[in-house]
Formats: C-alpha cells, sequence, structure tokens
C-alpha cells in the first residue's frame, strides 16, 4: 500500500501521528514496515553483512524510534517540506550501517586461515602455512587485523570494508599496506634459523 499512497494521504497520516491518533501510528507500521524491512535486506546484502529476519526487524525499530524521537521532530519536518518516503529510506540505511559498524568485530573472523593460492616455493609454503600465517596476523594491531580479514578472506570491497568497520574509505588502502609490509616482516622473522 506505501507505493500507492498519494501526498495528500501521507500528510493527512502524518498530521494524525502528531495528534498522537494510535490508529494512525499502527496504519503506518501497517503500510510501511514491509517496505522497510526489504530497504534493510537490501542495504545488509550491498555491504555483504550477514543478517537475518531479527536484524531487519531491528533496524526496521530503531528507524520507528528515531520517527517518533525528540518530539516528533522527524514527521514535522517531513509534514513541512515533505519527503517521507525518502526519509523513512535514509533512517533504515543509517540504522543498518550502525548494526553492522556495532559488530565490526565478528565480521572479520582470523580462525581457519588458510592461504589464498597455492604456494609453490616449499620454504614460502612453510611460511604461509594456515599456523603461522595466523600467528603473525595475530600479531597485528585489531584495525590491520580487520582489514586484512576482510580483504583479502572475505573479498570485501573498500566501500564494504569502510561500512563494516567505520573507517574513511581512503585510509582503507594505507593501512593494508602498512599491514602487509607488517606480515611481510613478521614471517620473515619466523623463517629465520635460530
Amino acid at each position: 500500500m506505501a507505493g500507492k499512497t498519494s501526498n495528500s494521504d501521507v500528510s493527512a497520516l502524518l498530521a494524525r501521528l502528531l495528534q498522537n491518533d494510535q490508529a494512525a501510528w499502527r496504519e503506518l507500521v501497517r503500510d510501511y514496515s514491509g517496505l522497510l524491512l526489504a530497504i534493510a535486506g537490501r542495504t545488509f546484502a550491498m555491504y555483504g553483512f550477514p543478517a537475518g529476519l531479527q536484524d531487519r526487524e531491528d533496524v526496521v525499530a530503531a528507524a520507528w524510534q528515531n520517527l517518533l524521537a525528540g518530539d516528533r521532530r522527524i514527521i514535522r519536518g517531513c509534514l513541512a517540506r515533505g519527503f517521507f518516503l525518502q526519509t523513512l529510506h535514509l533512517l533504515v540505511r543509517r540504522r543498518a550501517i550502525d548494526l553492522m559498524r556495532s559488530r565490526k568485530i565478528k565480521t572479520a573472523p582470523l580462525d581457519g586461515i588458510e592461504p589464498v593460492a597455492p604456494i609453490q616455493d616449499s620454504a614460502l609454503d612453510a611460511a604461509y602455512s594456515g599456523a603461522v600465517l595466523r600467528k603473525a596476523i595475530a600479531l597485528l594491531a585489531p584495525r590491520e587485523r580487520a582489514v586484512i580479514g576482510l580483504f583479502f578472506l572475505q573479498g570485501k570491497s573498500y566501500r564494504e570494508i569502510s561500512a563494516l568497520t567505520g573507517m574513511v574509505t581512503n585510509s582503507i588502502g594505507p593501512t593494508i599496506a602498512r599491514a602487509l609490509v607488517k606480515l611481510k616482516a613478521l614471517l620473515r622473522k619466523q623463517l629465520e634459523p635460530v
């Protein structure tokens, strides 16, 4: 029904919400929740975040709370300027990104790391075995570990890494470069004869 609602219907609904009309609230939730759940799902999918129904529902619930916060400031703004659907869309996207950022530690598991490509040199093969590589990665700073895991092991783009970690996109490349230099030095050190 959200797509078939006219601007005057939306304005009337928003005006009723400002008058604490509980029926208007139920109507709003009934008419727009499906759309907002879909937006949350698309946002998570766009960033490669494994979200379930509970995550999508949490994001939509947070967006509804935002809509009512501050003496319904957002509703008043939508009534005055329009853009109600765009505002709902933005609220859901922001809450989805907030949820992904709050779980950023869980997005870069470093267990079970295996080499991405087979190594031909037997000495290098030993250096890059799962145990040796895990040990070297564990010595990196937490941010470097997360970025290395997301980029190389999970195949995330800079944009996805930015959404998941909260890092500025332009700082991800230099962070990866520094982490690789450190990893190379750590692996060499582990290969040195005692």
